[in-house]
């Protein structure tokens, strides 16, 4: 990396260092973690491997930073201060019960349905994304279509089935 690639960061946080202090501030009660979290958004920029992925810097730092706060709030927490060790314990022999289960059976087969009356392309999209954790790209390429016709796919399946559940749940 040569000094000029990375010069944009050292001018966005000289730019914003006093707001971007500003903003932690506020989320946080130790000026320490306000300065260590605004070093840490500053090594996170530079890390960025290419300007322009990122359409707008400022924008990005910030997000950066807010996630920062949610993450140092999070990694503190201990698991009894999200749960007790009763409430976790039954969480995990926790079955349904059984008019869960039927109602979880019924939304499924109504699902189901649903994708049945798509047509196969938008089908095999939907059923892609969602049942295989497919990327975009990966059922473009698999599929032999664009990105964007993927996302149409994806976009019109989705919606006829809201559209179709929810027909399904105001008829019950």
């Amino acid at each position: 990396m040569q000094n000029t690639d990375k010069q944009w960061i050292v001018d966005l946080f000289s730019e914003q260092q006093t707001q971007l202090h500003r903003h932690l501030s506020s989320r946080l009660a130790n000026v320490a973690d306000v300065q260590e979290l605004a070093q840490e958004a500053y090594l996170r920029m530079l890390r960025v491997s290419r300007k322009e992925f990122i359409k707008h810097p400022q924008a990005y730092l910030y997000r950066i930073a807010t996630n920062l706060v949610y993450e140092s709030y999070t990694n503190s927490l201990t698991a009894s201060q999200w749960a007790s060790e009763e409430e976790l314990n039954k969480l995990e022999m926790a079955e349904p019960l059984p008019e869960q289960a039927v109602a979880r059976s019924r939304q499924l087969q109504q699902i189901e349905q649903a994708m049945s009356e798509l047509s196969p392309k938008c089908r095999a999209v939907v059923s892609m994304r969602s049942r295989q954790g497919m990327t975009n790209p990966e059922i473009a390429e698999q599929m032999g279509l664009s990105t964007e016709m993927v996302k149409k796919y994806m976009s019109k399946g989705v919606a006829h089935c809201r559209k179709r559940l929810r027909r399904f749940r105001d008829e019950t």
